[in-house]
């Protein structure tokens, strides 16, 4: 079922419409996002609807790409202005990476969207990084891992070889729906390109190496254009199906991970970012391609203006479950929240919030590792699972609420540890995603890492989709214009000596407890294989 949550923010003494304005929508791992915004980052509108994602086998994951169109269409007809919609000047598009669309010369999807979440295709990974020559494979920038789109086409062209043998062309999320609203084309940009494991980084263009390697024929890819170039206009039939305005230019646009720096305002070498939402990530920006030597990070281009090259780099490691983590134990444990937070006009994240509030620092000992489904930076393990360690009969639901937030935390630390080690320096960093909305989660952040959080105007990628929806149409000169025009702090946290030196003990006890119990997971993941599913 979609949800969905919005909010109309009225200008200049109510007035919203005599402006220009900016679309940018989100087609993330969790749900749609929708932002919209005047040239000088001001919100009009905001709008997400969830969507859900299916677990067919342990360790499967997919999704529907009908239902990201569904979502779409539920944002822009159910709850957009009409009269505000006539303004819009320019819409750009993002969405989760590596996530690739299989569609026939028609344009149909002969596969439901496999999401970076999946685990499924970790022998194509281990074939892969014996059949492709480590020079080669140095020249994507990045680790292979079950992440990546590659292993995912691997895996449908072994066990669904009917699906590979239809399949005309592969688009990533953001390119699917992008070519929905336009009608036209086949196009991707350097970030999501980057993210297939087929992309030279170096050269800017697709590697003819790799790509013979793993037996993909470049002509089933899309043409790579630079993320501000403007690819169409809103079609006709998008229009009536969608509910966008009709002819109106459409940037190509980047994936997520990419815009979250727009709207966070990390476009300059060293500035830095957490995102709380349904994957952790923390990102520093640099000027030149950073990865890790020993594979625990990884870098992308930032959205790109030029016709090669890119325009600055970003190096990123992540924890796999943050906010989902919380809607995980919302759904199962939080049932009284829900109802209560329909009652109250409230979210039930706020409520647990204020549960969580209610628990003490550290969680009277209890210990959440949020590896719901295996863990990313530092260990890129997905047979890691999650686990509460320390439960007592003292412990109650506020006790595991604190524990989640405290739990995403030390992963966060954990997997910032590699920055150390790239001579990376973190003094402050800007919060942003879903979970930057709860005061509590921010202040737990900060005191667990020991560093300054500054709260940002900008909201998360689709906010980053609209300023480049703005360069794109020229409203901007420049990327770095549209940021310094709409982002702005707007909340600062600064973190508590005492609270950081008590969060660092329980800290090396949870690195502890991962040491001891990674090997058991790993036994229980291969058991797990062999058990019923019902």
């Amino acid at each position: 079922m979609l949800s969905s949550g919005s909010a109309l923010i009225s200008l200049e003494g109510g007035e919203v419409l005599n402006m220009e304005a900016l679309l940018g929508i989100d087609v993330g791992t969790g749900g749609c996002k929708a932002t919209m915004i005047n040239l000088d980052g001001e919100m009009i509108m905001a709008s997400s609807r969830e969507y859900p994602t299916y677990y067919p086998k342990p360790g499967w994951a997919e999704q529907d790409p009908e239902d990201w169109i569904k979502a779409i269409a539920g944002i822009c007809k159910g709850e957009m202005d009409e009269k505000v919609k006539r303004h819009i000047i320019g819409i750009c598009i993002d969405g989760q990476p590596h996530t690739p669309v299989f569609l026939d010369e028609n344009g149909m999807v002969l596969h439901p969207a496999i999401p970076w979440t999946d685990g499924r295709s970790s022998l194509q990974v281990e074939y892969l990084k014996r059949c492709i020559p480590e020079e080669y494979m140095k020249r994507t920038l990045n680790p292979l891992n079950t992440a990546f789109t590659l292993p995912q086409i691997l895996w449908v062209k072994e066990h669904r070889p009917e699906v590979w043998k239809r399949t005309y062309k592969l688009l990533i999320a953001k390119d699917y729906v992008r070519w929905r609203v336009v009608g036209e084309g086949w196009f991707t940009d350097p970030s999501d390109a980057l993210g297939t494991y087929l992309f030279d980084g170096e050269s800017f263009r697709w590697s003819d190496e790799i790509c013979a390697a793993a037996g993909v024929e470049v002509e089933r890819l899309p043409e790579v254009k630079p993320s501000s170039a403007v690819i169409g206009e809103v079609s006709r039939e998008a229009s009536k199906r969608l509910g966008l305005p009709e002819g109106v230019p459409v940037v190509n646009g980047a994936h997520d991970p990419s815009m979250e720096n727009l709207a966070a305002g990390t476009v300059r070498p060293g500035d830095a970012f957490v995102k709380l939402a349904t994957a952790g990530v923390v990102s520093v920006t640099t000027r030149w391609p950073l990865p890790d030597p020993k594979g625990r990070t990884v870098t992308y281009c930032l959205p790109t203006t030029r016709e090669k090259g890119a325009d600055g780099w970003f190096t990123k490691t992540a924890t796999f479950s943050c906010g989902s983590s919380y809607r995980w134990f919302r759904d199962l444990f939080c049932q009284r929240e829900v109802e209560d937070a329909e009652r109250l006009g409230k979210t039930a994240f706020q409520l647990m919030d204020a549960l969580a509030e209610e628990a003490p620092p550290c969680s009277g000992g209890l210990i959440f590792h949020p590896y719901l489904i295996g863990e990313g930076s530092p260990y890129w393990d997905p047979q890691l699972k999650g686990s509460f360690f320390g439960v007592t009969l003292i412990h109650q639901r506020s006790h595991f609420c604190r524990s989640i937030l405290e739990g995403v935390a030390f992963s966060i630390k954990d997997s910032m540890s590699i920055f150390q080690e790239l001579n990376l320096k973190i003094g402050e960093i800007r919060i942003i995603g879903g979970g930057s909305a709860s005061p509590t989660w921010r202040r737990i952040l900060c005191n667990v890492l020991g560093v300054r959080g500054l709260k940002t105007s900008g909201g998360d990628s689709s906010f980053g989709s609209a300023i480049l929806a703005g360069v794109g149409v020229s409203a901007y000169r420049s990327i770095e214009e549209g940021v310094a025009r709409c982002v702005k702090v707007i909340d600062e946290t600064d973190p508590d000596p005492k609270l950081y030196a008590l969060y660092d003990e329980l800290f090396k006890i949870y690195r502890e407890l991962h040491n001891v119990t990674a090997p058991i997971s790993h036994r229980l993941d291969e058991l797990a294989k062999n058990l019923p599913a019902k």
